[in-house]
Order: C-alpha cells, then structure tokens, then sequence
C-alpha cells in the first residue's frame, strides 16, 4: 500500500471523514462531489546517506460548499500531525507524520466551491 493510499485510509478509518472513491480520492481531485478529499503525493525530501530512512511529503486538498466546513475537516485532517507507528495495520511503518503548516484556506474554484490544504512530511523506514 503507498504512503497515500495509507493516508487515505486512515482519513477513511480512523477519521470518519468520507469513503476511498466516493468523497476522499487517492492522487487526483474529480469534479464532482463538491465536498471532497483528495490526498496527494508531493515529492519528498533528500533520503537519509547514512539511514534507511525516506522523507515523503504529501498533499491533503480539501474542497467544501462552504467555508465552516472545509474550515472543520480541514482542523480534523490536521489531528494526522505528530502521528507515528502504523497508520494501516500490517503495513509500513512511520516513524514520524508532521505537518508543515497548519494549513489554511487556499481561493475557491470557479463553481465557488472552497479550498484548503495541507502538507505534510513523513520519516518512513
């Protein structure tokens, strides 16, 4: 399992905040719903020389119908800050998820639909 689709299962999960394909998506933003996740990989960090240790990063985009609510998935999505161990049972294991930023309102799309987002960086092994 990726450090996404992970992500996206715990948001599923743990979180409570939608379903893998219906309201929360893995790599990619749809059109539709108006209210949705997608969770997103970013690149990374320079790996360690000296550790087997990588340094993803990854995207958390948010979009809601209104303000308040992106507003409030967006402070629950954030609760994935200082995370460590497993996040999907069985699988890779995080030593560290921290948030860059605490994230924030980013525009609203040309339907009016606002955004926010978030990153974060992991420490995998």
């Amino acid at each position: 399992m990726t450090l996404i689709e992970q992500v996206a299962t715990y948001l599923q999960d743990d979180f409570d905040l939608g379903t893998i394909g219906t309201d929360i998506f893995i790599g990619f933003m749809p059109e539709s719903p108006d209210a949705c996740i997608a969770v997103l990989d970013t690149g990374g960090t320079e790996p360690s020389r000296y550790l087997p240790i990588e340094s993803p990063t990854f995207q958390a985009f948010i979009r809601a119908t209104n303000y308040d609510n992106g507003k409030a998935v967006l402070a629950t999505v954030r609760g994935l800050h200082g995370k460590y161990g497993e996040l999907v049972s069985g699988e890779d294991h995080f030593m560290l998820l921290h948030a860059i930023s605490e994230g924030g309102h980013v525009g609203r799309d040309e339907q009016g639909r606002d955004l926010f987002s978030i990153n974060f960086t992991c420490r995998t092994r």
